[in-house]
């Protein structure tokens, strides 16, 4: 029989702890494309668990030099500290194009604050059990809800700035990381009491995520819909030998000039493969927008590993030639790194 202060404390941790899981999954849900496998959203919160360790460590190495008080340290550093830290895995997802839209972004995001949330709650447990359990577990989940809510805005604001600017600069990662830190360092002050700050955050980041979703999905629905046209309108060029004569086949043609013919050929085969590349990513999500499941394709990774050699062959050049015909924003890598990975 364990003591009763070990059963209030696993009594608070979980009142503080679940009900941040459970809207995780319930975020993971209600993706209607199911952006996200489960174990890619369970790998961001095994993440977050790291990330709460190593900024554990810092703390309290920071702490033990004595050059400024805990409380000091709460309200100021230690905000831009673990911001960083769990906008470092974010930051490299949108890079690799592991996520493509805001609402994968803002999934993975939670998924990271919710696993740092499970830890830290679990430090501040027996400071806890002086403060009762009610007032104990709106803290907790007021912390949990925080820590999950900072790293999505921050991947949020960051995809958005990135698909907007065309850009892949570190730059684009300030304005999220900045309203980030300023979010947890109120949270983090003394003027309001933690349970009302608790309360605020609870009241008010579920209704922005919320929104986040909506918007995102909008994005998606608009995004599939011009896009996939526009591939099989080619492809159906390609195929029926029409190509030639259409807008995009004299762009291809007025590129004569400045590569080799062979190269021209190998451009030609990888326009065609990309877009039915795109075809399939595109056509998987929506299988699973309607709840069809989505069956392996044996073909599937040879058509990668031609579409990496025709890569090699054109160069980047050639690619960059090809973006108007095959695309080159976040979302079109994205949709390859997804076929990759299925």
């Amino acid at each position: 029989m364990l003591p009763a202060s070990i059963r209030l404390a696993l009594i608070q941790a979980g009142l503080s702890i679940l009900p941040v899981i459970l809207f995780l999954f319930a975020l993971e849900l209600i993706d209607t494309y199911k952006l996200l496998a489960l174990r890619r959203v369970l790998r961001s919160v095994a993440v977050g668990c790291g990330v709460a360790i190593v900024c554990y460590g810092l703390n309290t190495a920071i702490y033990k030099l004595g050059m400024v008080s805990p409380a000091l340290w709460a309200r100021s550093g230690a905000p831009v500290i673990e911001e960083i830290a769990k906008a470092l895995y974010v930051a490299w997802l949108l890079r690799s194009n592991r996520v493509g839209f805001m609402v994968d972004t803002a999934i993975s995001g939670f998924a990271v604050g919710a696993g740092f949330a499970v830890l830290e709650n679990l430090t501040y447990l027996p400071d806890l059990n002086a403060t009762g359990l009610v007032t104990s577990a709106i803290r907790g989940l007021g912390t949990a809800m925080m820590h999950g809510g900072t790293t999505a805005i921050f991947g949020t604001v960051s995809a958005n700035l990135a698909e907007i600017r065309s850009s892949r600069s570190p730059l684009v990662y300030l304005p999220g990381l900045a309203i980030a830190v300023i979010i947890h360092g109120l949270y983090n002050q003394p003027f309001l009491r933690p349970v009302t700050s608790a309360v605020v955050v609870l009241l008010t980041l579920p209704a922005g995520i919320a929104f986040i979703f909506w918007r995102s999905e909008a994005a998606l629905e608009k995004w599939l819909g011009t896009k996939l046209d526009k591939d099989i309108d080619l492809l159906q060029m390609i195929t029926s030998g029409t190509f030639s004569s259409s807008r995009a086949g004299s762009y291809l043609r007025s590129l004569e000039s400045t590569f080799a013919p062979e190269v021209l050929g190998d451009m030609l085969c990888y326009v065609q493969l990309s877009l039915e590349l795109s075809a399939r990513a595109k056509g998987d999500l929506l299988r699973r927008e309607m709840g069809f499941p989505v069956v392996s394709d044996p073909e599937l990774p040879g058509q990668l590993r031609e579409l990496t050699w025709l890569e090699s062959r054109i160069g980047r050049a050639g690619k960059l030639a090809l973006s108007p015909l095959t695309g080159q924003s976040r979302h079109d890598l994205w949709e390859l790194q997804q076929l990759s990975e299925s």
